[in-house]
């Protein structure tokens, strides 16, 4: 328990020197990978677990609200764009954020060569379940529940519970 309290606030301590922002009382898990720790903002009490992975661009920016979590395993590729959690956010093991992707739209004829970008915006009090997958623009108002599973995409508006695959309401909270 010494040991872990010790190595979060070296690994903390460690981040901030590579220029993260990082707040009073957070925690880092083990074996976290980051490109441009530099731009990853973590507000008051906020966690990632262990055996997550965050590609930030040069240009791009991660940051996650006061008393928000995100739970192990979690994959972003935010690339130079925007990955925005709000505060008091929980979410499950196994997700996954893709802010840039290849897309077969666009001007050449391969589809490796062509991508959609976008910022991912979730607000404050929001549930999102184990495996959930968010696509590039997406927006999670405040108060919004999404089941495991989901594959997120577009705006989801406050006030409900969401699920399947594409991710559509299923009931008002």
């Amino acid at each position: 328990m010494m040991y872990d309290k010790i190595r979060n606030r070296l690994i903390c301590m460690w981040s901030s020197l590579k220029g993260a922002s990082i707040a009073s009382h957070c925690y880092l898990g083990k074996n976290l990978d980051f490109t441009h720790i530099s731009r990853l903002e973590m507000k008051s009490k906020s966690k990632l677990y262990k055996n997550s992975t965050f590609y930030i661009g040069a240009k791009g920016s991660f940051s996650i609200g006061e008393n928000s979590h995100v739970a192990p395993n979690a994959y972003a590729l935010i690339g130079d764009n925007e990955l925005m959690i709000g505060n008091h956010v929980a979410i499950g093991p196994h997700c996954t954020f893709i802010n840039h992707s290849n897309h077969y739209e666009g001007p050449s004829a391969l589809f490796c060569e062509n991508y959609l970008d976008g910022r991912i915006e979730i607000g404050n009090n929001v549930f999102v379940g184990a495996q959930c997958v968010f696509l590039p623009g997406t927006v999670v108002e405040d108060n919004v529940v999404i089941a495991s599973n989901a594959v997120v995409k577009g705006h989801l508006k406050s006030g409900f519970i969401y699920g399947g695959t594409p991710c559509k309401p299923i009931k008002p909270i």
